[in-house]
């Protein structure tokens, strides 16, 4: 496992991410109309998470239809992440679930607002993906390819037994693949020791220039 987790911790730190601005994001809703109060709200979370934190992960993952225990998997990976807003580091995990797009808790966030604000913090704001490819969703493959698109690396996590498509293993931005047989005892500890890497080497550069 020790050499996996380096790799992606390589190539994580090797890439790149290029994306509009927030403020480029914001005058582009503003165009479109689509500037609502719940949109606006979310942006302005943004902007004080960004200020912030050096490493912000987006945390996809399916929430229509699925069960507490899944959404708990979610919560207990942005736990992780933020376990390792550390100086230098600064990492925040967000999932959407907690912050204002839950289809059951929070329904009536428009189709549209949640189209707006997920892409808002998965194309606009993250520094990287980790994307549960199971259950499968549509809305994994969207913000996948916002990610794609603007070189953001992600991380997928998925059953053993499950064979993404060719499509989504040919991605530009897949900096590796974690597959488990049960998620607490195999992911959990894999995702943690590439957070750990990645912590690693941001103390490292911090601590280098004298923080």
């Amino acid at each position: 496992m020790a050499e996996v987790v380096k790799t992606m911790v390589d190539t994580f730190m090797n890439m790149q991410p290029q994306r509009e601005t927030l403020d480029e994001y914001t005058a582009e809703l503003e165009r479109r109309g689509r500037l609502t109060p719940a949109v606006e709200s979310a942006i302005e979370k943004a902007r004080g998470v960004r200020l912030g934190h050096r490493t912000i992960f987006y945390l996809a993952g399916a929430l229509t239809g699925v069960d507490e225990a899944t959404k708990q998997r979610y919560t207990k990976l942005s736990e992780l992440v933020n376990a390792h807003d550390t100086p230098g580091a600064n990492m925040f995990g967000y999932a959407p679930h907690l912050h204002g797009t839950d289809p059951v808790n929070h329904p009536n966030v428009t189709a549209a607002e949640v189209h707006d604000i997920d892409k808002l913090w998965a194309g606009i704001i993250a520094d990287a993906h980790v994307n549960m490819l199971d259950p499968i969703a549509h809305g994994n493959a969207a913000e996948e390819a916002w990610a794609d698109d603007r070189d953001i690396p992600t991380i997928y996590v998925r059953p053993e037994t499950m064979v993404p498509s060719r499509l989504m293993r040919g991605v530009w931005n897949l900096a590796g693949t974690i597959a488990y047989a049960d998620f607490r005892a195999d992911a959990l500890p894999q995702i943690g020791a590439f957070l750990d890497g990645i912590q690693e080497r941001w103390t490292d550069q911090y601590q280098a220039a004298g923080g």
